[in-house]
């Protein structure tokens, strides 16, 4: 599975944190969005995460932001990990 996010033409205007957590009996990868304002991981496909995550950035113009966009994967497939 390939999650391959490609900023807008101005570049990540925000961080973004990938968070990947090992799910030993997970039968396909899983992935999330951390809504801004909830705080609650809402489940989305891989193609809709790279659109929201561009989103995020793109939301912001030519402003940069210290507010975070956070990602997460579930997988048998991967190790617990965080990456910002």
């Amino acid at each position: 599975e390939t999650f391959n996010f490609i900023s807008g033409t101005l570049g990540s205007r925000r961080p973004t944190v990938l968070e990947f957590r090992h799910v030993e009996d997970a039968a396909a990868s899983r992935w999330f969005v951390r809504h801004p304002q909830t705080n609650q991981w809402q489940e989305h496909p891989v193609a809709e995460v790279m659109r929201i995550v561009g989103q995020r950035h793109e939301e912001l113009g030519e402003s940069v932001s210290k507010s975070p966009v956070y990602v997460r994967i579930e997988s048998s497939g991967c190790v617990d990990m965080q990456i910002v």
